[in-house]
């Protein structure tokens, strides 16, 4: 074998055939590192593809609603007009982007706002939100930073009556007050109610929400829960006014301070 390498040095063919074998090993070398470049985490990247179906929402509880369009030619506002700051000690005016306006006490314990917006949300994803949002008691509990004694507040609807949506929004009152472990209140449905808005139809349904799972000892275990909806004059075609109070803890809102909120809902001058 020696003699063999020898005979082939003598020629002049080994020298050629070492570089040879040198640039196929070069070739191997280099195609397996770039086979490894191309994907060098591929357990990782399933990996990542697995964490990542993991941390996806949750599908929603029941079929997907496409929101409806404006008619042709109704006026809307991205935003509502501005706040007129009231006198001292008299009603807040709180106009909202649907060419209506509600108005609520002027007294510090009320935080009037046509800019704030709210919503509820659970496991399923969110239940209802709210824009032109007020609220009362703000930070009551002191066991809990965004706790309020009442909120209010507006959102719109195409595509469907008064009636309609009012419904729809009452009927989420059980989903609002339950709580993440699975509790339920009861909640007894009262309405309509027929009434009018600067002189258009408007209805009310009130639910009368009681044994309200608690997260806090300060937390209430009723609530009064009110929608009211009628048409708008821009933005939607028809308003849904919310308004939430807890029922049974001091300095709660009564009743009539809840009719007298809903009863000063008018157009927008």
């Amino acid at each position: 074998m020696v003699g063999f390498f020898k005979l082939l040095e003598k020629y002049g063919v080994l020298k050629p055939l070492r570089n040879i074998v040198l640039a196929v090993a070069a070739l191997v070398a280099v195609t397996t590192i770039v086979m490894w470049v191309g994907n060098p985490y591929a357990d990782d990247a399933q990996a990542t593809e697995e964490a990542a179906s993991s941390w996806a929402p949750s599908p929603p509880s029941g079929p997907s609603r496409t929101v409806a369009p404006l008619p042709p030619g109704f006026p809307s506002m991205e935003f509502p007009p501005p706040m007129i700051e009231a006198p001292d000690g008299q009603p807040q005016p709180v106009p909202t982007k649907f060419g209506l306006t509600y108005t609520v006490p002027g007294t510090d314990d009320w935080r009037p706002s046509n800019s704030s917006v709210m919503s509820w949300s659970d496991d399923d994803g969110t239940i209802a939100g709210y824009g032109a949002v007020s609220d009362y008691g703000y930070r009551y509990c002191p066991e809990y930073k965004s706790s309020r004694l009442a909120i209010s507040g507006a959102t719109g609807r195409n595509g469907v009556d008064a009636d309609t949506a009012a419904r729809e929004a009452i009927g989420k009152a059980e989903r609002i007050f339950s709580d993440n472990a699975g509790g339920t209140p009861k909640v007894e449905i009262r309405g309509p109610v027929d009434f009018q808005v600067s002189g258009r139809p408007a209805v009310r349904y009130t639910a009368v929400v009681t044994d309200i799972p608690r997260d806090h000892s300060c937390d209430p275990t009723r609530a009064g829960f009110d929608i009211v909806a009628t048409p708008a004059y821009a933005t939607a075609e028809v308003m849904v006014f919310m308004i939430e109070h807890h029922v049974g803890l001091p300095d709660s809102l009564s009743d009539q301070d809840v009719d007298t909120i809903i009863t000063s809902l008018h157009k927008t001058e």
